[in-house]
């Protein structure tokens, strides 16, 4: 089974694969996932939820611990991809040329 090129695409990526643009936002997130994991999982190890869920729970703001979890889970991806990201543009953006 052979695989024939587009010749529509000029990076030279065959039908099905991800460009340049496309790996690099997919390392981007499995990047900041894996930190976000990581970062959750120190975090909740020393903050305990339960008292922001005892504050919240009669104005049922928030349905339980497991919401809090899943916030500070969403906030570090969120912070993590952000910092993901600028370092991976910084990666990508050329040196500015020298004038003489």
């Amino acid at each position: 089974m052979s695989h024939n090129s587009n010749p529509d695409t000029d990076d030279g990526t065959e039908a099905g694969e991800l460009g340049p643009r496309g790996r690099l936002a997919f390392t981007v997130a499995w990047c900041s996932f894996l930190s976000a994991s990581v970062a959750t999982l120190v975090f909740f190890a020393f903050v305990d939820p339960a008292p922001i869920v005892a504050v919240l729970r009669p104005t049922d703001a928030l349905p339980g611990r497991t919401a809090l979890y899943s916030l500070g889970f969403f906030f570090f991806w969120l912070v993590s991809a952000v910092s993901a990201g600028l370092t991976a543009s910084l990666l990508c953006t050329p040196p500015p040329s020298r004038r003489s």
